[in-house]
């Protein structure tokens, strides 16, 4: 996964602080007519939960059917990234951790703190295993 170029939409999305023609160009030069995929995201929502005492981040993007677990530039629970990414190598990133990336420059994300117990309530929910 190239994070050189997850820092590029991160620094960009981050000094325009929106999301305008411009920018939607720059995502389809990274990820070619999935774009708009990557904006449906956004429109969902992205959330993040801070785990304490341990201070563990985990991110959380809401899918068409379900919600995606996502620790950033590195992995999402989605069978986007299982199959287009890990298996196929077609692309370097799912258009979760785009989503993920962009909210997290933009500060446009809902913040959940809980205790470290409640993780594994969250992989149950997302129907994951750990």
């Amino acid at each position: 996964m190239s994070k050189d170029l997850l820092f590029q939409v991160f620094r960009k999305a981050k000094k325009k602080q929106l999301i305008d023609e411009e920018f939607i160009s720059f995502l389809e030069t990274i990820f070619p007519g999935r774009s708009t995929n990557v904006i449906d995201v956004l429109k969902r929502g992205i959330i993040k939960y801070i785990y304490k005492p341990s201070d563990r981040v985990v991110w959380v993007a809401k899918g068409e059917n379900q919600e995606h677990l996502i620790f950033p530039k590195l992995y999402c629970s989605c069978q986007d990234f299982y199959k287009n990414v890990v298996v196929k190598r077609n692309h370097n990133f799912c258009k979760h951790i785009l989503a993920q990336i962009i909210s997290e420059a933009l500060n446009k994300f809902r913040t959940v703190k809980t205790e470290d117990n409640k993780f594994k309530a969250l992989v149950r929910e997302l129907k994951l295993e750990i």
